[in-house]
């Protein structure tokens, strides 16, 4: 049983990956393959949320996957360089709130998106997206969201792994 859990561990690890070089490289939505992770995890004794949980994060990911389904291709400008400013931030913004407790995850990986956006917005390729504008807020929603919810969910699967190491070999 042992076994099973393990090598479900290591597809799900496979699947955060995944999900973490969508966020950079979008040639699909990222929170598909985290999703994945956070599902494939309840199956194992590592992670224990509840089924209402797994389904809100399930919604989160189908309304990201038709909002992705649904966007005009590219950028205005013809550039995915902000893949890397948004990707990247929000999974910062993701750690930064695993380390301030489990209720920080989401709220570091918005506030991560957030200045994600707005430092791409700050050079030269992005001087199109105006800070108090709607063009900002669009950008925002399209860039942003996805990548809030992926690592959001990788997140709150590393968090889940923190926990069952720290009860199981730092038992106190």
């Amino acid at each position: 049983m042992m076994t099973a859990s393990f090598f479900i561990l290591g597809l799900s690890l496979l699947f955060m990956l995944v999900a973490c070089v969508l966020l950079v490289k979008p040639w699909w939505v990222a929170a598909v393959p985290a999703f994945v992770a956070l599902v494939l995890l309840q199956f194992t004794p590592f992670m224990a949320i509840s089924l209402w949980e797994v389904g809100s994060w399930g919604v989160a990911t189908g309304i990201v996957a038709a909002l992705r389904r649904f966007q005009p291709a590219g950028e205005p400008d013809g550039n995915k360089v902000s893949n890397l400013y948004v990707g990247l931030s929000s999974l910062a913004g993701s750690v930064l709130g695993l380390t301030l407790g489990k209720e920080f995850i989401l709220l570091g990986a918005i506030v991560g998106g957030f200045m994600g956006v707005m430092a791409y917005s700050r050079t030269p390729l992005g001087k199109w997206i105006k800070f108090p504008t709607s063009t900002f807020i669009q950008y925002f929603c399209a860039k942003g969201l996805p990548a809030i919810v992926a690592t959001a969910m990788v997140g709150k699967c590393i968090e889940a792994l923190i926990f069952y190491y720290k009860t199981c070999y730092f038992n106190l």
